[in-house]
């Protein structure tokens, strides 16, 4: 899979098929629309594209701060390795670009810089100014400019359609179980393994305090939950508390510590990865470190029957 950032770098002597959205968290609903993408072009022996943004356009049009995402782009990207595409354009999302029509978009980006020839979009889909640029008005615009356009139907799970918004409620319910369903993959988070108080190792529960890279990067609701660890590509078992250490004199910072079971390496500096399985309890504070090493050898009981 190719990565092409920017649109001065778009431009193919190849015609494609295209399929063009934030496909933020890589769910199941996009991944139907991108297996739908790669099936038309393999049968008309044309490039598969998938053009995303960078920022997320709502992080442009309602700020950054109101938004929370499901996947960094670096993950986005990652995410989207796990499929047979030719390539992915980055498109750098800004004012401008908000402000460019459908029509144009069509015309100036798809037709003439990647010859498109098939366009595939999701059922809500909407992109160029206001988000005119809906089925309905592409259907007539395919007409007249020649291009096969194809809507993948949404995907549902019991009375929820999949997509990204419901998911991002789940989490922030801390029902990671639930947003895994969804997804089609454990919910994640990777970050830089950072200095804290070492408050964990005087338990004889040590934990690496986790630095998320992006701020906009959505924290599931405060607790203790079972996860799995990546390091260095291993996989290792632990449990993970997110929130604010109330048994500590209730800290105003909200942190991200993992304790990684039956593991003694110095991860100091280190990226890594925590796959959230299941939402074990709320987080408590307890009358004195007593109560609370107790608690935390049945978190890792529990963590470890998971």
């Amino acid at each position: 899979m190719k990565i092409i950032r920017g649109l001065e770098n778009f431009k193919t002597d190849q015609p494609c098929a295209v399929t063009i959205g934030t496909f933020d968290g890589i769910h199941r609903g996009h991944r139907l629309i991108i297996e739908k993408l790669i099936k038309s072009a393999r049968d008309r022996h044309l490039h598969s594209v998938l053009i995303t943004f960078d920022p997320h356009p709502r992080q442009v049009l309602l700020g950054s701060e109101r938004v929370k995402l499901l996947t960094t782009l670096d993950e986005k990207l990652k995410l989207l390795q796990k499929f047979d595409l030719d390539w992915v354009g980055v498109l750098n999302f800004d004012r401008k670009l908000s402000e460019l029509p459908y029509e144009r978009f069509v015309k100036e980006i798809l037709l003439k810089k990647l010859k498109m020839r098939v366009l595939v979009i999701g059922y809500d889909h909407g992109f160029g100014k206001n988000r005119r640029g809906t089925y309905e008005s592409l259907k007539q615009l395919s007409e007249e400019l020649n291009f096969e356009l194809y809507r993948v139907n949404p995907l549902s799970t019991g009375e929820h359609i999949i997509k990204s918004s419901h998911i991002r409620e789940l989490l922030l319910k801390g029902a990671v179980a639930e947003a895994e369903k969804l997804l089609g993959h454990r919910y994640f988070l990777s970050g830089k393994v950072i200095r804290g108080r070492l408050l964990g190792k005087k338990l004889q529960f040590p934990t690496a305090n986790l630095k998320l890279p992006e701020p906009a990067k959505l924290i599931p609701m405060n607790g203790v939950y079972a996860v799995d660890v990546e390091v260095d590509n291993k996989l290792f078992k632990g449990m993970l508390n997110i929130g604010y250490r109330p048994t500590f004199n209730h800290s105003t910072t909200r942190s991200i510590e993992v304790h990684i079971h039956d593991f003694s390496e110095d991860i100091y500096d280190k990226t890594i990865t925590v796959f959230f399985k299941k939402r074990l309890r709320d987080e408590i504070k307890f009358r004195d470190l007593t109560s609370l090493k107790k608690q935390l050898k049945i978190d890792k009981e529990k963590s470890l029957k998971i």
